[in-house]
């Protein structure tokens, strides 16, 4: 069952279920209003009965007849009967039936008024004290215009819900297809989607927030899936990129070590060799899981980010002679303090130290290390070719080389490197470049 459709059944037995509780309630309150009115209807008629009948010899004519035409306007003589104290008919036209027993006569006369009705009469009952004795006067109402009051006020009742259910139904389907056009809109993108663009976030300009919450985590679950597919793409570029050179110089060794029988010291300088291609090719290894992805979890422990970049900048001065110039512009030594890797640190903003040397040709580069709005910022400046403004945006890809970097050897994954490591440290790698150097900022 389609949701739109399912929507409108629940509102439909949901608006049932009130309709229902709310006509009875309706119809038991009227019904209960009407017999109250009715019983104090005869309850007057009981009591203009009697004195129409007992207070004859002490009212004045013209006081009888007045009391006679109202009572003749509101009730028929057929419809009232007058008993005395030993039950017998004392007056009235309202021939003796079985439904008026003894019993309700002695509560009438206990109670003083009484009631009780039949499937066609209400019944009133009013003891009355006279000077000609004690009277029971009983009165009774047809029922025929209650009961067709009644029944009106069921059918309307009736009619009323099966138009409001009718009116639910339509307006629901009417609702539910308003709110299922966004699905159905989520639907046909997803329906659209390919291996060309199915990495390409659902966009709905006119949504709501549930909707929209579901969007944003499709949208997050589809990035997802596109960072494994890239994981396993980059994975696959770097094993052809980058176990080539280890592998044929493992080959080549081998090739030529077997073309001919070697002494006991060309072999063990051969396997040597071997020791050597296989840590190259060990460490290739390790730098191709962490540039694809694929390893993700490393120890963290808190650590000093300053400590991190003199040792950086030691290492530089020592197998570079690099002219590195540094400022500290630090206040609050605590937001020196960082939880990250410090090996994947110092892997990274060496990759971005050797770059500042190798591209400005070992001239100065200045390292700033400062606070900016309570976060820890740290400046790499150099003065060396820059970075051409249409190769900035892809700078940081794997294996992408600058347009203006032919001269320069390199494999394009210094800095592709670097920025993975960063990104794993929650740190925004920022690069401002121009012809006169550039400028690497690092926001912690």
């Amino acid at each position: 069952m389609k949701l739109r459709h399912r929507l409108s059944l629940y509102s439909v037995v949901i608006f049932s279920v009130i309709t229902l509780i709310i006509s009875s309630v309706i119809y038991v309150s009227f019904y209960a209003v009407m017999e109250r009115k009715e019983r104090e209807s005869l309850e007057s008629k009981s009591l203009l009965a009697a004195i129409y009948y007992l207070e004859q010899d002490e009212l004045s004519f013209i006081e009888h007849e007045s009391i006679k035409n109202q009572l003749l306007k509101t009730i028929s003589r057929k419809n009232i009967i007058l008993l005395d104290k030993d039950n017998n008919r004392f007056n009235g036209d309202m021939s003796p039936i079985s439904v008026i027993d003894s019993a309700f006569i002695d509560k009438v006369r206990k109670e003083r008024i009484a009631h009780f009705d039949t499937n066609d009469f209400f019944y009133n009952g009013r003891f009355y004290e006279d000077n000609q004795g004690d009277f029971v006067v009983v009165t009774r109402e047809t029922k025929d215009g209650f009961n067709e009051q009644m029944h009106s006020l069921f059918q309307i009742l009736l009619i009323v819900s099966l138009l409001g259910i009718l009116s639910i139904f339509l307006v629901s389907q009417y609702l539910g297809t308003i709110a299922y056009e966004p699905i159905v809109r989520i639907i046909d993108e997803i329906k659209r989607k390919d291996t060309k663009n199915f990495n390409e976030p659902i966009i709905l300009k006119k949504t709501y927030y549930e909707i929209n919450d579901l969007i944003n985590t499709y949208n997050h679950f589809v990035d997802r899936i596109a960072q494994t597919f890239n994981v396993q793409k980059n994975f696959i570029d770097y094993v052809s990129h980058e176990l080539r050179t280890p592998i044929t110089a493992l080959l080549g060794t081998l090739e030529v070590t077997n073309s001919k029988k070697r002494t006991v010291d060309e072999y063990e300088t051969v396997i040597a060799q071997l020791k050597q291609y296989t840590a190259d090719l060990q460490d290739t290894l390790d730098n191709m899981a962490l540039l694809s992805g694929a390893k993700t979890s490393f120890e963290f422990a808190v650590l000093r980010v300053d400590e991190i970049i003199w040792s950086v900048i030691e290492n530089a001065i020592l197998y570079h002679q690099a002219k590195i110039e540094v400022e500290m512009e630090v206040e609050n030594n605590e937001i020196l303090s960082f939880e990250g890797n410090d090996k994947l640190l110092e892997l990274a903003i060496g990759n971005l130290v050797e770059n500042a040397l190798k591209y400005s040709d070992n001239d100065v580069i200045k390292v700033t290390i400062k606070e900016s709005q309570g976060q820890l910022v740290v400046l790499l400046e150099d003065r060396g070719i820059g970075i051409l403004q249409e190769d900035i945006g892809n700078i940081k890809q794997n294996f992408f080389r600058g347009q203006n970097v032919r001269g320069y050897q390199g494999k394009g994954i210094g800095l592709s490197m670097a920025n993975v490591i960063l990104q794993l440290h929650r740190i925004s790698l920022g690069i401002e470049s121009n012809s006169s150097g550039t400028t690497i900022i690092l926001t912690f």
